[in-house]
């Protein structure tokens, strides 16, 4: 577990770490002769779980138990997690003393040879991360639009300033570098090959390589800024001028062994050629590269290595330590389509069967990606409840992150298994992204809109939801003074931006505005850096029990579990993005803290940063399959072997063609198809080599799993490994069932099923065992069915009046129970089209009631108050507003070909029929020629109902009955009704109109009385219509099957 705390501006790391662990391990013959030899270039060659890279850690022990130094040791491997694993080793069982790490990458290696360099030159080296790369690529393209430099071609012209293409041309400098290439190179290759965009990225990289070099001339700190693309080549073409220094060098490292070698790129090998001396060894496995996408070169590889062979021995390992039988065969079976030589892959599993019970590789074919993740959940807490197996012994391989990982969270989280899965960019890791808006808000990067309030009020420090939101602007609407005309939108921006709050209970307003306020305040001091700015924000962060955020943090990381794992992952973030701002300061020292909070704001990729992290002691891990590389589980779960999906063999192709680059420089002139040609083999061979390295994760178990549907297929790497499994393949394969899952609530749930069949009293006595031990879930008056109704009275009593308003008298006839429980809240807050409706009726009135109005002042009172009807921007809003102009238009000429008069505009009227009070008010009142009263209701919604509907209509019946029971002697002493209409201002050139003629008033009655009876019952009736299907209730409506109760 790691916190993030600030003494005299600098970042402390508490940790607390497991004990690593040791054990010994028996070498084979092979083993033994390669930890032996000494003398000339040694090759290791051998499959997962061979022992490789033990062997070279007991190569290096043994050196230095001979007497040699340790320090003239040097260990390369391709990831600094591995180089530190490989230290760890080593450091654990030796008690010699070493300067420098004996482990590195192989960008660790050359950026020490650059400060050599440096020391001459007196200029500090500082290494560029991925992402500092790309934001400075961005903003030099940015320069370049502003400056109106165009020598892109033009169909490139809408892409320059997007992030994909600056990652897109930072891969191809990548590339280009690890090759050796120059710009004019890269340039001369785009001429001989019709690739006109390399001419114009080679113009580009010329530039870049300038503008490097400029900041490094005119820093005042002396700075030599490299970045991560050029910094292997750079320390390449410094030894070949300086022979001396490569001499020096070997003389240092009189022993070199190098892991994973199958993972490093040209430039990497051509460095480590200008090093070695006679005792090197090299330890690889062709068939396990998973880096081509970092520039690694498995399609060399056995060039590169005759190239040491030549010069000294090969020894290949057999035999396979890892993996039981079943796991091995498998991992045999998807090794066997491999091109190239098979001795290699001749080996022998040395790992001894787990017994007869032991299911070793399990095949799972499901209906969802749902039952996919609760099938491998079940797998997990079973082996950790029979077996006591870790949950870090577990992990799952997926062969792209995404809505696969997030399926298999939530199944986990449910099941109570703790997860820990790949880290994101900063940018987009929900914890830290608030903390970034907020100081983007603090600095002027961003401006304050709903939508930024939104986010902050729903970040954790805000500690809102969406229902608490709606109910502060509303509270906000209401507070305003009479001639603040702010919609509820301006005013949530105004409280957050200055404070103006005026409302009890907007505590999440307050948090937001004090923090923003003391970022603002701490950015005024002119030395203010990134790193102060964040601290401010960090340190005052409060959640919602008025807490610090940090220490709420703090404290569920130590309690453990799902959520201590969350809180984890959020504190090794927050030390990341520390580390971040300071590496930005301490290379941009006069920079302000504007610059890093854009740059870290607009990263896609995670950045290589050194941080002390918590070390997680037992969860499960998600991870990709490059992630996995170079690592074991005990039970590993491969999900998601779709079709498509893996393999992937949809060509890679990139709009700068950084792959085609690779190709042209291995294969030299060749056609175009023949070179897509090549590429698509390799892309088949490097796809087999993802599912080789997941598959040879697995110690003592194997899932394999994939989900087959109609538009979803297993891929034919599940139907090859099933087919191995199952022995037979078929045309209607079978589904895997999902058992029960192993939770307190699911054997609750089995427990109390069996409460009414043959085995109840055994289960009665289990259940009342388990809730003497507290388990929650065996608690009785929480079971979902089991309580008693809390009321069986009817709502209204029976002797009370029931009120009816017209709408609900409609809504009740159609289903009872939608409008009780609509009538109790459960309904959705005013929608922007409710708003327009109530807006166009008010525009209506206006015009009847002030006849010197036009239609272009309705437009434009419209018009000036659209902002409060729809806070809203974009074509969306635009298109709803000439909806509303058009609807003031069908309403004007409505209005004009009237011949009946006004007398009544919004008229309201109470009226009592038995148990019913019928209130309510009606748009438009008009009297007739022979003296009776007309009813007018205007409607805006886009749903016109039929012509037998409109006649017998309860609400416009309701209006009638009200105008023969005297509702109206306000306005006109008539009670005739001579019927009414409902006008769709939505539909028709002047308005659709539905009529209802006058109605029997007995039967209205009779039925308006026996809707009031209904209102004030006890119970209500459920009524499937037409509406069911766009009904908001469905889910907790009796009669539909996602609403249905569970307990009857």
């Amino acid at each position: 577990m790691a916190s993030v705390s600030k003494e005299s501006g600098a970042q402390v790391g508490s940790l607390i770490r497991r004990p690593i662990q040791t054990r010994e391990l028996l070498f084979s013959t092979d083993q033994q002769e390669a930890v032996a030899h000494r003398g000339c270039p040694l090759v290791v060659l051998g499959g997962p779980g061979t022992g490789k890279t033990s062997v070279l850690v007991e190569a290096a022990l043994s050196r230095v138990g001979q007497g040699q130094d340790p320090n003239s040791i040097l260990m390369l491997t391709y990831g600094r997690e591995r180089a530190s694993e490989l230290r760890d080793a080593v450091a654990l069982r030796t008690t010699a003393i070493m300067k420098e790490p004996i482990a590195r990458t192989f960008h660790s290696l050359a950026f020490s040879i650059l400060k050599m360099k440096a020391v001459e030159s007196a200029s500090e080296p500082i290494l560029m991360s991925g992402p500092e790369q790309e934001s400075f690529i961005r903003d030099l393209l940015d320069g370049d639009s502003a400056l109106g430099k165009n020598y892109w071609p033009a169909d490139l012209e809408k892409a320059l300033t997007t992030n994909g293409f600056a990652r897109e041309l930072r891969d191809l400098i990548l590339r280009a570098s690890e090759r050796n290439l120059t710009p004019d190179r890269l340039a001369q290759l785009g001429k001989e090959h019709g690739e006109t965009y390399w001419e114009s990225a080679a113009i580009f990289w010329k530039q870049y390589q300038d503008v490097m070099d400029l900041q490094t001339d005119s820093a005042g700190d002396a700075k030599l800024r490299i970045d991560p693309s050029q910094i292997v080549a750079e320390a390449y073409y410094h030894l070949r001028a300086h022979p001396e220094i490569a001499v020096e060098l070997r003389a240092r490292f009189t022993t070199i062994l190098i892991d994973e070698f199958q993972e490093s790129d040209p430039a990497q090998r051509q460095l480590l050629r200008e090093l070695v001396g006679s005792d090197v060894v090299l330890c690889a496995d062709g068939d396990s590269a998973v880096g081509r996408f970092r520039g690694a070169d498995p399609d060399q590889l056995s060039a590169e290595l005759d190239w040491y062979v030549e010069k000294g021995k090969q020894i290949v390992l057999h035999e396979v330590f890892r993996s039981t039988p079943e796991i091995f065969a498998v991992g045999q079976v998807v090794a066997s389509e491999f091109r190239g030589s098979a001795v290699q892959r001749k080996r022998e599993c040395h790992v001894a069967p787990l017994g007869v019970d032991h299911q070793g590789v399990v095949v799972g074919r499901f209906r969802s990606a749902s039952e996919e993740a609760q099938f491998i959940a079940y797998q997990f807490r079973y082996a950790r409840l029979i077996n006591k197996t870790p949950w870090s012994e577990m992990a799952v391989i997926l062969r792209t992150p995404g809505a696969g990982a997030s399926v298999l969270r939530r199944a986990f989280s449910q099941a109570g298994i703790p997860v820990a899965s790949e880290i994101a960019a900063l940018s987009s890791n929900p914890s830290i992204a608030p903390f970034l808006l907020l100081a983007q808000v603090a600095t002027g990067d961003k401006t304050l809109t709903l939508d930024t309030c939104e986010k902050l009020l729903l970040a954790e420090f805000g500690g809102a939801d969406s229902v608490s939101i709606r109910r502060i602007r509303r509270a906000l609407i209401a507070a305003r003074s009479a001639d603040d005309q702010r919609s509820g939108s301006e005013l949530l921006i105004a409280a957050i931006d200055k404070g103006e709050i005026f409302i009890e209970g907007a505590d999440s307003l307050m948090r937001i505005h004090d923090l923003l306020a003391k970022a603002r305040k701490v950015l005024r001091a002119r030395t203010t850096q990134a790193e102060d700015l964040l601290w401010e924000i960090w340190n005052n962060a409060l959640a919602s029990d008025g807490q610090k955020l940090s220490e709420s943090w703090r404290r569920q990381a130590l309690r453990g579990g799902t959520r201590g794992a969350s809180a984890d992952r959020d504190l090794d973030a927050m030390m990341q993005l520390f580390e971040s701002a300071r590496r930005f300061a301490e290379r941009f020292p006069h920079s302000q803290a504007t610059s890093f909070i854009r740059q870290i704001s607009q990263e896609n990729i995670l950045g290589d940063v050194i941080t002390a992290q918590g070390q997680r002691p037992d969860v499960v891990e998600i991870l990709t399959v490059h992630s996995s590389k170079g690592r074991e589980w005990e039970i590993v779960a491969i999900a998601g072997l779709q079709e498509g999906v893996w393999p992937n063999l949809r060509q890679r192709g990139s709009l700068l063609g950084s792959e085609r680059l690779v190709e042209r420089i291995r294969h030299g002139a060749m056609a175009r198809k023949e070179l897509d040609a090549l590429t698509a083999s390799g892309l088949i061979e490097d796809e087999r080599r993802l599912l080789h390295v997941a598959v040879t994760r697995a110690k003592s178990q194997l899932i394999v799993s994939a989900v087959q549907k109609e538009e979803d297929e297993p891929s034919t790497y599940f139907e090859e490994i099933a087919t191995h499994v199952l022995g037979e393949w078929s045309t209607d394969p079978v589904m895997t069932p999902v058992p029960r899952p192993i939770t307190p609530a699911a054997l609750v749930a089995t427990l109390r099923s069996e409460l009414h069949g043959e085995n109840r009293d055994i289960a009665a006595q289990i259940l009342a065992r388990l809730d003497r031990e507290s388990l929650k879930e065996a608690d009785v008056d929480s079971w979902a069915g089991v309580a008693p109704i809390s009321s069986s009275a009817p709502i209204i009593a029976p002797d009370a009046l029931v009120p009816v308003s017209p709408s609900s008298a409609e809504s009740f006839t159609e289903c009872g129970v939608k409008w009780f429980l609509e009538k109790s809240g459960g309904q959705n807050g005013d929608s922007t089209a409710q708003v327009l409706g109530s807006a166009i009726h008010a525009f209506a009135a206006l015009m009847e009631e002030d006849a010197t109005l036009t239609e272009a002042d309705l437009v434009g009172k419209l018009q000036t108050a659209w902002k409060l009807i729809d806070p809203s921007t974009g074509w969306v809003s635009s298109m709803q507003l000439e909806r509303a102009v058009e609807m003031i238009h069908r309403f004007v000429r409505y209005h004009s070909a009237r011949s009946n008069t006004i007398v009544g505009v919004e008229a309201s009227f109470d009226v009592v029929i038995g148990r019913a009070q019928i209130r309510g008010s009606v748009d438009r009142l008009e009297v007739t020629a022979e003296g009776a009263l007309f009813v007018i209701d205007f409607k805006t919604g886009k749903t016109i109902i039929s012509i037998p509907d409109a006649v017998v209509n309860k609400q416009m019946q309701a209006y009638q009955l009200a105008i023969i029971e005297g509702g109206f002697a306000a306005n006109h002493e008539s009670r005739i009704s001579a019927g009414a209409d409902l006008v769709y201002l939505a539909d028709g050139k002047d308005g659709t109109a539905r009529n209802q003629p006058p109605i029997d008033l007995e039967a209205v009655k009779s039925e308006i009385a026996g809707i009031a009876d209904g209102m004030g019952a006890a119970t209500f009736l459920a009524v499937a219509n037409k509406r069911c299907r766009d009904c908001n209730l469905r889910n907790v409506c009796p009669i539909q099957s996602d609403g249905r109760a569970v307990m009857e």
